[in-house]
């Protein structure tokens, strides 16, 4: 009965994203329609029987009335299914990517950050400095293009080592399950040197921009949400300290190896 159901839901309710799955769900579907008017044909002919030739003929009748029909409908459902998937999944792209710098967005960086993991999650927050000024200067749309090309660099430099998206207004972030603080820390002094040696070229004008940054760490039994609220507060240490600057939380500079290669003033 359980295997009739799985049929049956696969027939009604596929899962269609590429040609060979639709090829697999024409040919189910055409073999099951098969069966069953064969089954039918069969249970008449052995009820009414007159002659082999006669019950020969009337099943190969019902395979090749069958196997018109029942192919090109199959055909027809099959793209529609997958029409309709393709269309469901880029929405669900599309609800997970900021649209200003085509990286992921808040909702995708905190679904990455809530999902259970074995291993400790490392956790970046980054700021541009004095974000306003730029806007209050050279424009909204200057403003536009220092998020997206500050999204390209922050790819560039740390895509390598996680997940890279944008929070919101000039907030960016790196969650990392897959890279210690001791490859992170140093590849984030390089991002921030990057920024601050690269001229922003922007519809009002060429804008010189620094970064900031907090980082912390968490055990995999640990909620996100104290993760999330240590970066930002050593962000803010950054900030405060002076901006253009990394800031660890106090559990991410006990766990940071005393040999990893980094400019230490602007760890302290």
């Amino acid at each position: 009965m359980s295997r009739l159901r799985s049929v049956l839901t696969r027939l009604t309710m596929p899962t269609i994203s590429s040609t060979r799955e639709l090829v697999r769900y024409v040919v189910l579907v055409t073999v099951f329609g098969l069966a069953a008017a064969l089954a039918l044909d069969v249970t008449q002919q052995l009820l009414f029987f007159t002659t082999w030739a006669a019950a020969l003929r009337s099943w190969a009748l019902t395979v090749i009335a069958v196997a018109g029909i029942a192919t090109p409908v199959a055909v027809m459902f099959a793209r529609a299914q997958w029409e309709l998937q393709s269309a469901k999944k880029a929405l669900e792209d599309l609800s997970r990517t900021d649209p200003l710098t085509g990286l992921p967005n808040r909702r995708a960086l905190m679904e990455a950050g809530e999902a259970p993991t074995l291993q400790t999650m490392v956790l970046v927050i980054a700021d541009v400095d004095r974000f306003k000024a730029v806007n209050d200067t050279y424009g909204h749309r200057a403003g536009d293009a220092v998020l997206q090309a500050v999204g390209r660099i922050m790819t560039a430099h740390l895509a390598g080592y996680g997940l890279v998206g944008r929070l919101g207004g000039e907030e960016f972030a790196l969650i990392s399950t897959n890279a210690s603080l001791a490859q992170i820390v140093p590849a984030l002094g390089d991002l921030l040197r990057a920024i601050e040696t690269t001229p922003f070229v922007t519809p009002g004008g060429v804008v010189q921009i620094t970064l900031s940054a907090g980082v912390a760490i968490r055990d995999p039994s640990e909620p996100f949400e104290r993760l999330y609220a240590e970066a930002d507060e050593a962000l803010y240490l950054a900030k405060r300290s002076g901006r253009n600057r990394i800031k660890l939380s106090a559990r991410a500079r006990a766990e940071l190896p005393p040999d990893t290669t980094v400019d230490r003033s602007n760890l302290a």
